[in-house]
């Protein structure tokens, strides 16, 4: 990812591009495809498992499992759920609650912050009143 700007893909925006019964499905595939090919796209181990427990259980286990190793198999970078990352979560949800950041976004958001992430694509529209976030929203 030299030379480019990474950008986190979180889970609602994996479910929009995995499951096509979804109204937001056709406006999210061109551009994460994109983000795709150039190799932009990481994502958290909360981001991971949230996009894959929405598979399996909307999906079915069999589909859900099958698009599960598709997301799996893109190769881009996840960031672990560590103890630095569980403080600075701590952190974050502390400074940003009264703006409806929960736990799983301050996660989000401490990943960003240790990675020198700026750029999300989201459809939570809570991060947009984080000043540190540059919101992408395809939808």
């Amino acid at each position: 990812m030299e030379n480019s700007v990474v950008i986190l893909v979180d889970s609602n925006m994996w479910a929009y591009y995995f499951d096509s019964t979804l109204p937001e499905h056709v406006k999210v595939i061109k551009p994460l495809e994109s983000l795709l090919k150039k190799n932009q796209v990481a994502v958290n181990a909360t981001i991971s498992v949230e996009t894959l427990h929405y598979l399996v259980k909307r999906l079915g286990p069999l589909e859900g499992e099958k698009k599960g190793r598709v997301f799996l198999s893109y190769g881009m970078p996840l960031y672990e759920i560590d103890e630095q990352v569980v403080e600075l979560t701590l952190t974050k949800l502390s400074e940003f609650t009264h703006l409806g950041i929960g736990g799983r976004d301050a996660t989000i958001l401490a990943t960003m912050s240790l990675e020198g992430i700026h750029n999300l694509m989201t459809h939570d529209q809570a991060f947009r009143r984080i000043p540190e976030v540059d919101v992408v929203d395809p939808i």
